[in-house]
């Protein structure tokens, strides 16, 4: 069945989009356009332009930016590339214009990955930084001059199929590149809120006190969503300097510095990636839940002083709010890659 284009805006040769922009912008209409950066969302085939096309057009209402869509699909026949240009616009608070940025999409068949770097760099802002969206498995290449320009790559370890290999390359990267590329997982970005709650929940001395006697640690996870749940537990192994002695299919293993040792459980449960923590102690427990559409986290602590409750925000779990966290000033990723070697250990 032919591919359906038309939600992808104007077609347009390659060569020709410079200066169709250009002329889509020299118009008499109050609307103006808008960019702080670049975004390049890379997907495999066509199946996956339309999603990410939404994405975008969600994306840019808080984010202005110049979006570079490619789908990398093989040919059916000879290799060829494909193009097309879209604005995105939305009105300002005050309804005085529309603000809008642009989208240009690109549909490379059977070309090489030079060859589609290439593609993405002639067309870049080249004022501005550079955020590239890698889905699904990173490639095992990494001789691309895409690579050498890249300030912040994206990946979301959710979709890995061999989480083994593909945390592998995305290490080689960042050795490779890692002076001037950042490394961001939206995956990473899904255990926020419970990390933070954690963190917070921690503040009370009584539970404070029990922070090196953790005996058990237990979390709930979407049945996709099992590597979420080993990088909120390779999180408290990083900062607690817990090493790993050993797993099987529904627990992990740990060690602490004191010698004391802590069984993780993964429990499997309908609902989002991450559904539930309970860390145990044994004199105090704590617990985190978050029940299906809910946008808070309970948490239940049980200590000597008795029960008490407290909520906490849940954060954004929809692949939107997920991108735009990341491109937040502050964000850090020093606890991430600290947490990546403990992930290796886990997957190893």
């Amino acid at each position: 069945m032919a591919f359906d284009s038309s939600f992808l805006g104007l077609p347009v040769e390659l060569s020709q989009i410079s200066s169709t922009l250009k002329a889509l912008w020299d118009t008499p209409e109050q609307r103006t356009r808008a960019c702080l950066l670049n975004l390049v969302v890379l997907c495999q085939g066509t199946q996956n332009l339309a999603a990410n096309t939404e994405l975008i057009a969600k994306f840019v209402r808080n984010h202005a930016c110049r979006a570079i869509l490619v789908g990398d699909a093989p040919a059916e026949k000879n290799p060829k590339a494909s193009a097309w240009i879209q604005a995105h616009c939305h009105m300002t608070k005050a309804g005085a214009q529309e603000i809008c940025s642009e989208q240009i999409t690109m549909l490379a068949e059977g070309l090489s990955q030079t060859t589609v770097a290439n593609m993405i760099m002639a067309n870049l802002d080249y004022d501005l930084p550079l955020n590239l969206w890698w889905q699904g498995e990173l490639p095992p290449n990494t001789d691309s001059p895409l690579w050498q320009r890249v300030d912040r790559l994206i990946l979301d370890s959710l979709d890995w199929q061999d989480p083994t290999e593909d945390l592998k390359r995305a290490s080689q990267i960042r050795e490779r590149f890692g002076k001037r590329l950042a490394l961001a997982d939206l995956n990473w970005t899904r255990t926020l809120s419970f990390r933070q709650a954690l963190a917070i929940s921690f503040d009370s001395p009584l539970i404070l006190n029990e922070l090196n006697k953790i005996e058990h640690l237990e979390i709930q996870h979407a049945p996709n969503a099992r590597l979420t749940a080993l990088l909120l537990a390779g999180w408290f192994a990083a900062q607690l300097s817990w090493e790993v002695t050993g797993k099987t299919d529904g627990s992990v293993h740990f060690l602490s510095p004191s010698g004391g040792e802590i069984n993780c459980t993964l429990i499997e449960s309908p609902g989002d990636a991450l559904s539930a923590v309970t860390v145990r102690s044994a004199k105090s427990s704590l617990s985190l839940r978050r029940e299906p559409g809910s946008n808070l986290l309970e948490a239940r602590e049980e200590s000597s002083a008795g029960t008490s409750f407290v909520h906490f925000p849940a954060g954004c779990s929809e692949l939107t709010g997920l991108l735009s966290e990341e491109m937040m000033p502050s964000t850090q990723h020093k606890i991430y890659l600290k947490t990546l070697g403990t992930l290796q250990a886990l997957l190893s």
